[in-house]
């Protein structure tokens, strides 16, 4: 029988048991949904028929914060997040329980969690900070015991960044280092003002500067915005361009030591740029505070973008048809600055899935992961989509929805991560632009320029521990740089915010990362 019969028959039959107790004993069944948790309880336990067949089938709380419900923020339909579960049921033996977490407060709600009685098992974080909690556990043993498609699925050099110096395994991968920030460009643009792509930056200024005067969009005003950036995009974009190795901490010929990008050569010019571009109106003037990108680009006044790439790959196209005929961005390819690449890739990152320590069952956690990896991209598809999703073809690599309207938003889906999102694509035009980036653009690193200490896991605890003004650092490295940007401070004072930047314990932050990089560097 087909599973989708199989599960609509599971379901048929467990709603008819439910509306007989509850014509029996006036109960009532609760569902998950946009901001409720499901809670141990009568309203949200499984029709069961007996104490002994409960106990049968372990439930896992998930937490989910790994972005797979923005693609419908409202969450399933009640029926089709019910169908879900029952499937998992049959084929796992295990009821999925998914926690939902308010809109804007999902770090402080998750950390709440942690320290209650409430129950989770298993959410998306930084593992090496909750390891150092002491909230979460190493996964070695489950792994190896359950984990094996999951194992097989990421490469060697995603595990070094779950794998503490002991050898322990604390998470499940989410990604490897990869190119984030590209710059996008309205082809349609240049083509209208008879202009080649740039090649270098200098190119690309005076592309902008052509797009500020002479009214691409040809609404008569001068609004248009040439570039739509915001800090980490202008770090991770240009920097590279005036720097030898960008968005990086660097190694000083001088003294060996590990010191952070401000104090590198060529990093003032790269300031005085980028305010250089503000104050003529190339750069946004809201970039730097909050703004919605997708609000901005339905005003069809956007010139360029160096924002995280899926500003353009995800908002573009739902947009796109509103926008005059042959509107089109595509990534400017090839660009040099002074210094040679202005992109800086992603160093890989402790961002992973992880399972608390409160897991009741946390055999059932890796079983319940495992089994989106296996028969990849099927069962990580089902998990995001339930049934709304087919082959296209004999292809077991191009898809599309069935139904253009998402019944479930993928609440049980904790297999995101380039493992498994870059082995499909979507016909579908909406969603094709962001699947052909993560397939043929997320991992071409040749493009960008890796950071220094790309490898290096530094222990961020000891970082606290012994920096006591690392965040008053941090704070004053992207202040500062916005002030500067922005003209809220003059360039002229450069030299006194590195003063400051000594002052406030930089001295103490060069050692640390020196005695790190060189230890773990051995």
């Amino acid at each position: 029988m087909n599973k989708w019969k199989r599960v609509l028959s599971f379901a048929l039959a467990a709603s008819l048991a439910a509306m007989l107790a509850a014509c029996s004993a006036g109960t009532s069944s609760g569902g998950e949904g946009k901001g409720a948790a499901e809670t141990p309880g009568a309203a949200n336990e499984t029709p069961k028929t007996n104490e002994a067949e409960a106990k049968e089938i372990p439930k896992i709380y998930i937490y989910q914060n790994t972005g797979a419900l923005n693609q419908k923020p409202e969450g399933s339909l009640p029926a089709k997040l019910e169908e879900m579960k029952r499937m998992y049921i049959e084929e796992l033996g295990i009821e999925p329980i998914a926690i939902v977490p308010p809109n804007g407060a999902a770090e402080e709600k998750l950390n709440l969690m942690l320290g209650s009685s409430d129950e989770i098992d298993t959410f998306q974080g930084n593992w090496d900070e909750y390891a150092s909690k002491g909230a979460i556990i190493p996964l070695n043993d489950l792994l190896d015991q359950y984990g094996q498609d999951i194992k097989s699925a990421w490469p060697e050099e995603a595990w070094e960044y779950m794998t503490d110096k002991e050898g322990n395994i604390w998470g499940i991968p989410r990604g490897t280092p990869a190119v984030h920030y590209p710059i996008w460009i309205r082809t349609d643009w240049l083509a209208k003002l008879n202009l080649d792509m740039p090649k270098t930056l200098d190119e690309l200024e005076a592309v902008m500067k052509a797009f500020k005067e002479q009214d691409p969009d040809g609404n008569g005003k001068d609004d248009t915005i040439p570039m739509m950036t915001d800090l980490n995009g202008i770090k991770n974009a240009l920097l590279g361009g005036y720097t030898e190795h960008g968005n990086s901490n660097w190694i000083d010929p001088a003294d060996q030591k590990v010191k952070p990008f401000e104090l590198a050569p060529g990093y003032k010019e790269f300031v005085a740029k980028m305010a250089d571009w503000y104050q003529k109106g190339y750069i946004y003037k809201e970039s730097f505070a909050k703004f919605d990108p997708l609000e901005l680009l339905k005003t069809n006044r956007v010139g360029t973008s160096s924002m995280w790439y899926s500003r353009i790959t995800l908002l573009f196209p739902q947009i796109k048809g509103n926008l005059p005929e042959g509107a089109n961005y595509e990534i400017v390819r090839g660009i040099e600055g002074p210094m040679g690449k202005p992109m800086t890739a992603s160093r890989g990152s402790t961002a992973s899935m992880v399972i608390t320590k409160k897991a009741k069952h946390p055999d059932a956690v890796m079983k319940f992961i495992n089994h989106q990896y296996q028969d990849i991209p099927a069962h990580s598809l089902t998990a995001a989509f339930g049934d709304n999703w087919r082959f296209i073809g004999d292809s077991n690599f191009e898809i599309e929805l069935i139904e253009p309207e998402i019944q479930y938003a993928g609440e049980y889906m904790v297999s995101l991560g380039t493992a498994t999102e870059t082995k499909y694509a979507f016909q579908d035009p909406i969603k094709k632009m962001h699947a052909d980036y993560l397939n043929k653009e997320l991992g071409k690193l040749d493009v960008a320029k890796m950071p220094v200490d790309a490898t290096i896991m530094y222990d961020k605890q000891k970082l606290q521990d012994n920096i006591p003004t690392l965040g008053d650092i941090d704070r004053l490295r992207n202040e500062e740089l916005v002030k500067f940007v922005t003209g809220a401070r003059p360039l002229a004072e450069f030299d006194q915010f590195i003063d400051q930047l000594y002052k406030v314990g930089l001295d103490q932050w060069i050692a640390e990362h020196t005695r790190q990089y060189n230890e773990l560097k051995k």
